[in-house]
């Protein structure tokens, strides 16, 4: 799918332009360069249309920065085949901030198709020239959240990262806390220029809240906690930011008297210094 222009004339574009106000021009002259230089732009996904076109059917991305309609083809949405992502996550998109090359211009029809795929590859070229520190600062924007992933994308790669990836403490449902369009701080682990394999991250911006929890949280000691998930008969409690404590009912409590958010008291047990986790017992809710 393309809209071709190859012969965007400056006289006709003056007489086009004539009546537009200040926003649209603008507007419409990022469009005619990013089309003639190929470089990029970046905006805010509007939703996802699905065209008829010839009797097939093709999904594209819709960015709207003002008023053009920007048009990108689901084949020209991820870097490869191997990156491609199943339908439901061009779905969950909407409000994401993607970068995009356009490849081709209707001004009368007021729309412009566009490429993301190229915009990828103009950032990955960027990676390959820069020189990079050990665990060097840069930032991930989220593309798609879900219950127990999201899509993020940095340096014109994407990842597909879990809980596990992106706090040290529980989040049950990352939708919570992860919203498309939301920009995180993150570090570059580990890249290499032959494969052009990028590792990203993002939990590690901030320090491990297991250092010094034995001195904060003594084993013994009794401490207000919350409620943030269940699991495998197991309750997480949070102690202070992203520390969890692995909890245990008592003798005489139920599962179905307890929620997730309740505020409660605890009792530390024990640490498991190898595998940085802390055990406790629930006494009350407070």
């Amino acid at each position: 799918m393309d809209i071709k222009n190859e012969n965007l004339n400056h006289l006709d574009l003056i007489e086009l332009d004539k009546d537009l106000s200040e926003e649209e021009k603008k507007e419409w002259n990022s469009i005619y360069s990013s089309y003639r230089a190929g470089s990029s732009l970046k905006g805010h996904i509007a939703g996802l249309d699905e065209l008829n076109l010839g009797g097939k059917t093709i999904s594209c991305l819709i960015v709207i920065n003002y008023r053009v309609k920007v048009l990108i083809p689901e084949s020209e949405i991820w870097y490869n085949e191997s990156t491609r992502r199943p339908p439901h996550v061009l779905r969950s998109m909407a409000g994401a901030v993607i970068e995009y090359v356009i490849t081709g211009v209707d001004r009368v029809g007021d729309c412009a198709t566009a490429s993301r795929r190229q915009a990828l590859e103009l950032r990955r070229k960027l990676l390959k020239r820069a020189v990079l520190q050990p665990n060097a600062l840069t930032t991930a924007r989220v593309l798609a959240v879900g219950r127990k992933k999201l899509l993020a994308e940095a340096y014109g790669h994407d990842f597909t990262l879990s809980q596990i990836d992106l706090s040290y403490g529980m989040i049950p449902d990352l939708r919570h806390e992860f919203r498309p369009g939301q920009e995180c701080n993150a570090i570059i682990k580990d890249y290499n220029k032959e494969t052009d394999t990028l590792t990203i991250s993002i939990k590690e911006t901030e320090p491990n809240p297991f250092t010094g929890a034995d001195l904060r949280h003594p084993a013994g000691c009794r401490r207000a906690s919350k409620i943030t998930g269940k699991y495998g008969g197991g309750v997480f409690c949070r102690l202070d930011r992203n520390l969890d404590c692995l909890c245990t009912y008592s003798q005489y409590q139920c599962d179905e008297d307890f929620q997730i958010g309740n505020e409660i008291i605890v009792v530390i047990t024990k640490y498991n210094y190898e595998k940085k986790l802390i055990y406790g017992k629930i006494v009350s809710k407070w």
